[in-house]
């Protein structure tokens, strides 16, 4: 995913109460909308929930620029990884049921499953898929997007070996969190989709949450997907991840999250019936591996902490006394964030309809902190400078590039435990395949080849491929989209 650069920065102050009754101060709605233009985003889906009532479910913003068309409580985002949730929660459904337990070897569900390393392969459980502890190299987790199949991305980690010690570190790998929607699939005889259908979605009255990409397009009221660069903002690709299954494959609205919201602050009952053991979600909220926030978000390093961790698809820390649950969603052209305060019985659902728009920190924090009665704070404005610090000034010499033809760039690449990296002349193009990608690489006046994305042709790319040269001048590798290659002869 391209980070992009932002120079446009302006401060506002506001004078507004805290609450800890529920309500939100008069200036609410203006808050967030200030915050907005300062953000870039275009679009923002909220949802809050406090002592099991829904408080708020609204649209602000619009959901494409190209239109102008309003957000509503009903418009439908990519939610990503704020969904790993709910595979979690599937198969705490089916602990409750004998079906399976937290510490099953994976192995036991997925006989035919394949690692690089034996011990891992035949240790690995649930718990390690959901709290990302299997050390496994991070190739595996590029694989899934690569490929854009996760069938595919697990047949190929039996070549793949560990970065790190098993249950050692806390590596984020969607690969492997995505078995824990394969074991539901073993374990049921349904899609994993149709399982969360049946079990969680309907009986929580989220009809306008979509799993299917074919669903997804069909949206009437669906948000658009944004990136802003260099003082514009450019509408892309919606971004359809269905291949990624129980990873991130769900896309929903504020009114659907308001339920999922309080679902869980209620432990687990809906409408009186109990769906899932409470002990189950406060296991899921618990725990389970310890991080260094700095390593994680710059938001979640800008203030103190008592502890800091992963649970079962959740991150779980304290903020000012209260524990927290929450987790972050991030795809192209599309942000969001959900995040709970279960003994204050309060959660908040952040969808926004651009790349990487951290805004959705500073919005959950400043709601915390309405429905805690705590001190004033302006996250926004605190935030904002952690993730757009002023650009310093530099004397470094431009960089340079080597005068390499593109008949001497087109091969093949290879890189272990991945697909090759195809590089060859399409007409007057030179063309990169990778996986089911394709770019082009358009060489310029100071040597350079740019990277374009046929997707994002339209966004000025600051992408260039790097070009790795033996002592005669020939090509011997290539980096591209962080990833080195090395010529096969």
């Amino acid at each position: 995913m391209k980070q992009l650069p932002f120079f446009f920065f302006l401060v506002f102050l506001f004078a507004t109460p805290a609450s800890a009754d529920g309500a939100l101060p008069d200036d609410f709605d203006l808050m967030i909308e200030t915050d907005m233009k300062r953000w870039h985003a275009p679009g923002l889906g909220l949802a809050i929930v406090k002592d099991g009532k829904t408080i708020l479910a609204k649209g602000y913003g619009v959901k494409s620029f190209k239109t102008n068309a309003p957000v509503d409580e009903r418009t439908v985002f990519q939610a990503g990884s704020t969904t790993k949730a709910f595979a979690s929660m599937a198969l705490a459904m089916l602990i409750d049921e004998g079906k399976v337990a937290w510490d099953d070897p994976i192995i036991k569900h997925i006989p035919e499953f394949r690692m690089g390393n034996r011990y891992v392969q035949d240790s690995i459980t649930i718990r390690d898929a959901l709290r990302h502890s299997s050390g496994v190299a991070q190739i595996s987790n590029i694989n899934m997007f690569l490929g854009e199949s996760l069938p595919t991305a697990w047949e190929m980690m039996a070549d793949i070996g560990q970065q790190a010690s098993f249950r050692n570190n806390w590596d984020y790998n969607n690969t492997t969190f995505g078995l824990s929607g394969l074991v539901v699939e073993k374990v049921t005889g349904q899609d994993f989709h149709e399982f969360v259908r049946d079990r969680i979605l309907t009986p929580l009255g989220m009809d306008d949450t979509l799993m299917l990409d074919d669903e997804v397009r069909n949206a009437g009221n669906r948000a658009e997907a944004h990136q802003y660069f260099d003082g514009k903002d450019y509408e892309i690709g919606y971004p359809y991840i269905e291949f990624s299954q129980s990873a991130g494959m769900m896309n929903s609205t504020p009114s659907d999250m308001a339920n999922w919201i309080e679902f869980l602050l209620a432990g687990g009952v809906w409408n009186g019936e109990r769906l899932v053991s409470e002990s189950l979600i406060n296991e899921m909220m618990s725990p389970q591996i310890l991080l260094e926030p700095a390593s994680i978000y710059p938001a979640a390093a800008s203030y103190s902490h008592n502890y800091y961790a992963y649970g079962l698809a959740w991150f779980a820390h304290d903020y000012k006394g209260h524990k927290v649950a929450m987790h972050t969603g991030s795809i192209n052209g599309m942000s969001a964030i959900v995040g709970l305060i279960p003994d204050e019985n309060i959660g908040v659902y952040v969808f926004i309809n651009s790349d990487h728009i951290e805004y959705r920190h500073a919005l959950m924090y400043k709601v915390f902190d309405f429905l805690l009665g705590n001190p004033e704070e302006d996250w926004s404005q605190k935030l904002y400078a952690v993730y757009h610090p002023e650009a310093a000034a530099s004397d470094a010499a431009p960089e340079t590039h080597p005068d390499v033809s593109p008949e001497a760039l087109a091969g093949t690449y290879a890189l272990s435990g991945s697909f090759p990296l195809i590089i060859k002349q399409d007409g007057v193009s030179l063309i990169a395949s990778l996986g089911t990608g394709k770019v082009e690489l358009q060489k310029q006046a100071d040597n350079a080849y740019l990277v374009i994305d046929p997707d994002t042709a339209h966004i000025p790319s600051q992408n260039v491929l790097g070009i790795e040269l033996d002592s005669d001048g020939k090509v011997t590798g290539v980096r591209l989209s962080g990833l080195n290659f090395k010529r096969e002869e």
